[in-house]
Formats: C-alpha cells, sequence, structure tokens
C-alpha cells in the first residue's frame, strides 16, 4: 500500500511538471527577456523602447498616364539603445520589378524598372542613388550609407523623391482598377523597422506574407485631375477646397449623421460636378499613429457615408464609408454592413472602442486591409460580403491597433480577424453562413504531411500551408480558448493583450503569456500543442454502455490537439440528447473521456458534431 501511495504521488508529481513545462522559446526572442525589453507576464518590460518614423507625402497622379511622383520628408527617431551605421529602406513596389523573385504570375506588361529614386538626402547630406558607394540596393528595397551613425535618441531627417508605374493588369493588393479607377498602396519608401527581437527587419515583400512597419504621424497629399474624388488612410482636411456643393454639404452631414448619407449616387456619379473646377485638385490626409496609408481615386464612383458613436463614455464617432462602382449591386449594402461590423467590434469583440476616425471601403479587385481603409472585390453572394467587409475592418486591430510582425506571426492578424469575422457573421447574419476562410482546404489535408505548427514562421510558407496556420487553426483555437474561459473572461484577457500592445510589437509570447496571468491559469497545456507541435482534432466513441437508468459513452482523443466535443445521443423514443464538453477534458493528457446520460429509453445512435471548434472528426 505505501508502495502504491508513492507511486500516485511519483504519477502527479511529473503531470503537473509536464503541464507546468514552460513554452519553447527561440533564442533571438529570448534575448528579449534577459534584456528586460518583454516580460514574463506578457508585458512590456522595464527597456522596452520602439522607433517611430513621422512623414509627409506629397503624391502627383495621372490616372490616364499611371505613374505615381512623390516627394516625402521622413522624420526617423531611434529610440534604441544602438548606434546604428545605416539606414534600410522598403520598396515594395520593387515586387513588379523584372527580374524579381514573386510568390504570383503577374501579366508581362506589368512588370517595370522597380522605383526610380530622383533625389535622397539624410540630415542635409545629399546621396547619389546611383552610386554603389552610397546605396545598397537589394530586391525590394536599399540601406544607405550614413556620414555619421545614427545616434541612440537621435531624430534623422530624410528627403526622398522617385517614380514609379503602377500595375495595371495583374491587380495584386494595389493597382488600377478599371480606366479611371485605382488603389494604391506600398507606394512610398519607408524606414524598415529596426526592433529588439531581429534588429532591421530585413523583410524580402514576395506576394504571399505580409507586412510589418513602424507607427507614425503622416501627413498626405495627393494631387489629380479635376473630377476625381480621392480617399485615403487619414481624414480629409481640405474638404471644402475640393469638393463642390451640394457633395461638400453632404459630406459634412455623413460626419455626425447615423443615417445613411448618399454623398455622390448613381445619378450624379458621371457628371462631373462633384469636385472644384480648378485643372488639378490636391486632396489632403492626415493621420495620427498608424503603420501605413493608402489612397484610391476614381471620377465615376458613388459614395455613401455615415458615421457611428465607437465609444459611448466619450461620444467620439467614426466616419463610414463606401466608394463604389454604381454597377457593383452589392456595394450598395457595404457601407451599411461595416457600420454593423464596427458597431459590434467596438461593443462585444474586442470590446475596444473602434481606434480610428474613418473607415473606407474601396470598391476595387482585391480583399485586402489598410489603415482605416480597405480594397474589396465585388461579389454575388450576400452572406460573402458581409464576411468579407468584417473580415477587412477587423484587421484595424489586427495588425494596425498592435502592430503585429505579420511577416513572421502571420496568424496573429489573419487568424484573430478570421474568428472576429466568424463571430460577426454569426450575429448580424446568420450562424450557419459563418465559416472559416480555408476550412474546406484544412480539412482535407490536416494531418497529412504539409500540415505543420502555426508557430511556423510564415515568411517561409507556401499556400496552402500559409492559410491553414494564419487562417483556420488559429481561428479555431481561438474559438475553442473562448469557450474554455467563457465569454467574460476571454474578453478580460484579450483586452488587456491589446491594452498591454497597443501601438508596440508584441510577439506570440506576449499574448500566451498575458492570457495565463490575467486568467490565473496555466494554459500551456493548450497552447502547445495548438502552437508548437505536429497534430490535428480528431475523436472517435470506443465504447458505449448502460448501468440502470444511466449511459456511460466514453469518447477517444485521436489526435494530438485537445479540443472541445459535443456529443449526440438519439433514442428510440425520438428524443435526443446533445452534451458539451470544453477542451479541459484533456487538460492532463487524458486520452479518453466519459460521458454519462440519464435515460431510461434505448439508445438509437450517438454522434460527435461537427463544429468550428471541432473541424475534423474520424
Amino acid at each position: 500500500m505505501r508502495r502504491l501511495f508513492f507511486q500516485i504521488i511519483f504519477l502527479l508529481t511529473i503531470t503537473t511538471l509536464v503541464i507546468a513545462q514552460e513554452l519553447y522559446v527561440p533564442r533571438n526572442i529570448g534575448q528579449a527577456y534577459l534584456k528586460q525589453t518583454r516580460s514574463r507576464d506578457g508585458r512590456p518590460g522595464a527597456n522596452y523602447w520602439q522607433n517611430r518614423a513621422d512623414y509627409k507625402i506629397d503624391i502627383n497622379f495621372d490616372p490616364r498616364a499611371g505613374i505615381v511622383s512623390g516627394t516625402e520628408s521622413i522624420k526617423f527617431y531611434n529610440n534604441s539603445p544602438d548606434r546604428l551605421d545605416s539606414l534600410v529602406l522598403q520598396l515594395f513596389p520593387n515586387m513588379y520589378k523584372k527580374g524579381n523573385p514573386r510568390e504570383f504570375a503577374v501579366d508581362p506588361s506589368d512588370e517595370t524598372d522597380g522605383v526610380l529614386l530622383e533625389s535622397i538626402s539624410v540630415n542635409g547630406n545629399t546621396l547619389n542613388p546611383a552610386s554603389q558607394k552610397d546605396m545598397h540596393y537589394r530586391r525590394d528595397g536599399l540601406s544607405l550609407s550614413l556620414f555619421r551613425d545614427v545616434a541612440p535618441g537621435s531624430v534623422t531627417e530624410l528627403q526622398i523623391s522617385w517614380q514609379y508605374t503602377p500595375n495595371r493588369n495583374s491587380h495584386m493588393r494595389t493597382g488600377q482598377v478599371d480606366s479611371t479607377s485605382w488603389f494604391i498602396a506600398y507606394f512610398f519608401p519607408r524606414i524598415a523597422v529596426y526592433d529588439d527581437i531581429d534588429g532591421w527587419a530585413d523583410f524580402q515583400y514576395t506576394g504571399i506574407a505580409e507586412f510589418y512597419n513602424d507607427f507614425g504621424n503622416f501627413e498626405l497629399s495627393v494631387t489629380v485631375p479635376r473630377h476625381f474624388v480621392v480617399w485615403a488612410t487619414g481624414m480629409l482636411q481640405n474638404a471644402a477646397e475640393v469638393l463642390r456643393e451640394p457633395f461638400l454639404g453632404r459630406y459634412k452631414k455623413a460626419l455626425n449623421s447615423d443615417a445613411m448619407v448618399h454623398i455622390i449616387d448613381s445619378t450624379e456619379c458621371t457628371g462631373g460636378q462633384v469636385t472644384n473646377a480648378a485643372p488639378r485638385n490636391t486632396w489632403r490626409f492626415a493621420a495620427e499613429n498608424v503603420s501605413d496609408v493608402a489612397f484610391a481615386l476614381s471620377d465615376h464612383y458613388c459614395w455613401d457615408a455615415s458615421s457611428l458613436v465607437v465609444d459611448k463614455n466619450t461620444g467620439r464617432r467614426t466616419l463610414i464609408d463606401a466608394a463604389f462602382n454604381k454597377d457593383s449591386q452589392d456595394f450598395y449594402q457595404v457601407a451599411k454592413i461595416a457600420r454593423q461590423a464596427i458597431g459590434f467590434m467596438s461593443a462585444e469583440i474586442p470590446g475596444v472602442p473602434f481606434p480610428y476616425p474613418q473607415e473606407t471601403v474601396f470598391n476595387g479587385l482585391d480583399e485586402m486591409e489598410y489603415p482605416m481603409m480597405v480594397n474589396n472585390a465585388s461579389f454575388d453572394d450576400p452572406h460573402y460580403v458581409i464576411k468579407l467587409t468584417s473580415h477587412e475592418i477587423f484587421h484595424s486591430y489586427f495588425p494596425f491597433y498592435m502592430g503585429i510582425n505579420e511577416t513572421a506571426y502571420a496568424w496573429m492578424d489573419e487568424g484573430f480577424a478570421s474568428f472576429g469575422d466568424f463571430l460577426i457573421a454569426s450575429a448580424i447574419d446568420a450562424p450557419e453562413q459563418a465559416n472559416f476562410y480555408f476550412r474546406e482546404i484544412y480539412e482535407q489535408l490536416a494531418g497529412d504531411h504539409p500540415d505543420t505548427p502555426i508557430f511556423t514562421h510564415s515568411e517561409y510558407l507556401k499556400r496552402p500551408v500559409y492559410h491553414m496556420n494564419s487562417y483556420v487553426k488559429t481561428a479555431t483555437f481561438l474559438l475553442i480558448l473562448k469557450d474554455l474561459l467563457g465569454e467574460k473572461e476571454f474578453k478580460t484577457a484579450l483586452q488587456a493583450y491589446m491594452f498591454r500592445w497597443n501601438g508596440k510589437h508584441p510577439t506570440p509570447y506576449d499574448f500566451f503569456y498575458t492570457v495565463n496571468r490575467v486568467t490565473g491559469r496555466n494554459l500551456n497545456w493548450l497552447i502547445r500543442p495548438w502552437f508548437y507541435e505536429f497534430g490535428y482534432v480528431a475523436f472517435g466513441i470506443s465504447e458505449r454502455k448502460r448501468e440502470g437508468s444511466t449511459w456511460r459513452i466514453t469518447v477517444e482523443k485521436k489526435g494530438r490537439y485537445p479540443a472541445p466535443f459535443d456529443l449526440k445521443i438519439e433514442f428510440d423514443d425520438g428524443s435526443e440528447k446533445t452534451v458539451h464538453r470544453k477542451a479541459d477534458v484533456w487538460r492532463n493528457g487524458e486520452t479518453s473521456c466519459t460521458v454519462e446520460i440519464e435515460s431510461t429509453g434505448e439508445m438509437k445512435a450517438v454522434s460527435i458534431l461537427k463544429s468550428a471548434m471541432c473541424p475534423v472528426r474520424q
């Protein structure tokens, strides 16, 4: 008996140690804890720092000629403790440069010579754009040789002029939409991120993995011919200079209107009467503390708008608008959908007031997000339009409110946005219409050789693994976590993570550690398999037996990933019962779970229901 007692104690001790094991931490992230830039309770560390850059950008764009010409002033704030002997600039339009590798096919007519730097100076010292001594070019950017190092705590000023020809025939997040409509993104040279994890984030943009940018204030002016209306990241600063009446009055009304205002309706969009009569108009926008800017324009788009109180405590409003082709029938509802989605985000999940003063959904040719902007194609399926609109706007929080490194951890924004659009579609559309992006692909490949752990560095993944990890697997995990914690505790943990890391650059560990600390639970038993191990969700029913009026059904966990399950039991009298078990039935490494049901009837059938939290079963 004594021996049996010590064996039991030994097994319990081993089980506790396994459960409490720390998560694997890569060396580069581990250094951040040694330097105290991050802490193991999920908060920024005592020595946390982050660089920023403020931009003043002036763009001249002739939609017919299709050439972007720009000048910009940059103030780069080196808040790091390091002396920098070079500055790295990103030139994302060079994805279309001849000879550069990319992850998708482009029309040969869209291949160009890339971004042409016409002039550049650093702190008043002129560099030669053609000099290999001054410029060290690479595929989608360059590093600048400096006259002197950038000292910690210093401000460096850059002046740059450039031009490039955007793509017309192979739209990829940016480019021509129709003969006189464009969505222009990633159009300006920008300072790359230098952070406490990797130093310079030397990201090579090839079309799949997305972006990682520092925060800053932006002043953007876009000069275009008359008749063209411009929408952009930031609030329009000079509406009275560019809009004629009655369009100006309608725009001003929309800023404080709960009702939808048709600023430009389908009978007015082609009349050429919207803008002021100058041969060229300059549209000015300003945005504070954002990580990117984009703009769009057309001379024949409709424009719907209203505003919504997103913060009940302060009365702060967000302008919500849609700019669209009059033939895009789905877009007549998009501004309304966007309004509903932002209302849900502000009040429900994540329950953080929408962080920006404006959000525009532009009728383009893609499905892509930008700060305060969305570039969405038109679709016939009204359910998909709700899902897509909600998904792209949810990105306002992840990655833009949070400053996520999408190049490394795409799941930290796409998975959260997929989770969000699932909840929004369930609420404002119908639960049966909510689904995860790429779920069908994942169900076909789950557990097969290509199915790698979520934590795998996103930049090195290809389709379909990139999409499986970034979207459906992460969204499934978040639903499981919400089910396990309950909505109130889940929201408390999620909001704590968001408030801690708003405007900063979180890593996965900042999320994991925050959830563990805020909930007071060690959830590594759930996090570890889902993010660091090969596996999938699979259950089977291994036994069912009756003892008196009690039926005992044994569910076997056949896959490695812990997940909740719902049992449906049907009896011969036509009655049925459904039993839900949360994922914590597998908390201690159990491989089976017995469910007891009270019934005097004969069991006709028992099955495990498929759900968003149980995507695969055998």
